[in-house]
């Protein structure tokens, strides 16, 4: 199980606000916690596939407390693409 800390808190619009330290591009939202943690996931996704596709490296998970868990497929990519980038 891979996961990354994101930071919850509610905006101006009535919705809460996702961000993560980890992942600084990362910025999503939803109407309640379970929406803001599902499009957070997403997003999250996204901005893992995009710093591979840039061949950057990632982060590892800092501490946390709200948490957001990768699908097994996602953090197979990740530990495989970890991999390949040490050699």
């Amino acid at each position: 199980m891979l996961s990354y800390p994101v930071h919850i808190e509610p905006d101006d619009n009535g919705t809460l606000l996702v961000t993560c330290a980890d992942f600084p591009e990362l910025t999503t939202f939803g109407e309640d916690r379970n929406e803001a943690l599902a499009r957070a996931r997403d997003a999250l996704e996204e901005a893992i596939a995009a710093r591979m596709d840039e061949q950057e490296d990632l982060p590892a998970p800092s501490p946390g407390d709200d948490r957001v868990v990768l699908p097994a497929l996602s953090a197979m990519k990740v530990v495989l693409y970890q991999e390949m980038r040490r050699y």
